[in-house]
């Protein structure tokens, strides 16, 4: 078995995907300070199952996730995988593949997720499979800086460890140990189950009691099956002659359904009839209404005229009479000249021409009288005319009263609200 290749990303020093490849032979890494060589080895180790943060050379195991440099931004996990190359015989690891991949990858929350083979793995299974190979988590394979002091300054207990590990023994050991714990706890179950036959022992004279009680619940209730059963059967006949019942009870109440929905929408259609002619009242009432309104506003404008008119006329003729007071007595003054004629000779020709223009005066003012009294009489005619529009709408709206009252009576003969 061989080392084949070693896959990184986002492991500390290294953000974007890194595939180192192993040839067989001997591979050499080299590079100066910093460039990342001891981060392979800890992601090796790290890859293997290794716990503590502080044998990868970190403080906390989020160290291991790239933490951002150079313009890149911070990884949210890191990844590594290795695969050997098992194929040779005899085979190495006790698998069945020609080939073997473990990946672990771990998440800035704290999860951790291991496979082999691209396949879902506890950790304690990938350390079973490279135990007494020398290269698990705790293995000799991976020889750090400084590693060989440590384990020559280390007492003979704790080199022990190594030791059997590179003897082969370490997974005999590790299967004993599980083995003691094993029967340790098979022991302490013994103990307990014990425990548990003395508690039950002295539980069973009150458990025969008990079972001889059941025993008669059971013949019991075998009794009441039968009874219940007979009483189901009765019930099951009972209620299928209610449900026969029922159905020709169903098929009388839907022919009187049947009958009732007939009734119902003549009942409707009539309704609808009524409401129409109802809506058809209240629009020619509603124009007979309106009509009346504009009747009597023209009846006031009309009324309104012709008090205008009527003062008109009586200042008029209050003129009229005025002005015939003062013809008559002009006439007297005219009369009484020329009775005086011979003493009023030198002002005959004044008198003259007063009563000239006197008379002009009158028949100007006979003019106008006259014209008066044409427009006069065509307002009378139109305050006429007025009335008799008036008294026709009179009788329309008592005319539509005497229908409305007929309409209301109809209604309320047939039902309608």
């Amino acid at each position: 078995m061989y080392l084949k290749s070693l896959e990184l990303h986002g492991f500390k020093s290294f953000p974007d995907k890194t595939v180192l490849k192993f040839n067989k032979g001997t591979t050499v890494i080299v590079g100066p300070n910093g460039s990342g060589k001891s981060n392979m080895t800890d992601a090796m180790r790290w890859v293997l199952g290794e716990l503590s943060s502080k044998n990868i050379r970190g403080s906390k195991m989020e160290d291991v996730i790239f933490a951002g440099a150079d313009g890149k931004k911070p990884m949210s996990f890191a990844e590594v995988s290795v695969t050997f190359d098992d194929s040779t015989a005899p085979k190495v690891l006790n698998t069945t593949y020609d080939e073997i991949t473990v990946t672990r990858r771990y998440y800035r929350n704290g999860d951790s997720e291991y496979f082999i083979n691209k396949k879902k793995v506890r950790l304690k299974d990938i350390y079973e499979m490279f135990m007494n190979t020398g290269i698990g988590r705790e293995g000799y394979s991976i020889i750090g800086q400084g590693r060989i002091a440590e384990i020559i300054s280390k007492k003979s207990e704790e080199r022990r460890g190594v030791f059997e590990e590179s003897a082969g023994i370490s997974k005999f050991r590790y299967r004993k140990n599980e083995s003691e714990k094993k029967l340790a706890e098979t022991e302490t179950n013994m103990t307990r189950v014990e425990d548990i036959e003395k508690e039950l022992e002295s539980r069973l004279v009150p458990l025969e009691r008990d079972a001889e009680k059941a025993h008669r619940y059971l013949e019991y209730y075998g009794e009441k099956k039968k009874v219940d059963i007979s009483l189901w059967l009765y019930d099951v006949d009972r209620i299928k002659n209610n449900m026969e019942k029922a159905a020709l009870d169903t098929k009388m109440s839907a022919h009187e359904l049947e009958i009732a929905d007939d009734n119902i929408r003549q009942t409707d259609e009539h309704l609808d009839r009524l409401y129409q002619q109802s809506h058809n009242s209240k629009e020619l009432s509603q124009k007979n209404h309106e009509n009346l309104a504009e009747t009597v506003k023209q009846k006031a404008d009309a009324e309104a005229q012709l008090l205008v008119y009527r003062s008109s006329i009586e200042n008029t003729e209050s003129r009229i009479e005025s002005e015939l007071t003062v013809t008559d007595s002009i006439r007297r003054d005219m009369e009484k000249e020329t009775a005086n004629a011979e003493t009023a000779r030198r002002s005959r020709e004044d008198i003259s021409e007063k009563y000239n223009r006197a008379q002009e005066q009158h028949n100007k003012l006979l003019s106008e009288y006259t014209n008066i009294s044409a427009a006069a009489a065509e307002k009378a005619e139109k305050i006429t005319a007025f009335l008799t529009e008036q008294k026709r709408l009179e009788e329309e709206r008592t005319d539509f009263r005497i229908k409305q009252n007929v309409l209301k009576e109809m209604l309320k003969n047939s039902g309608f609200r």
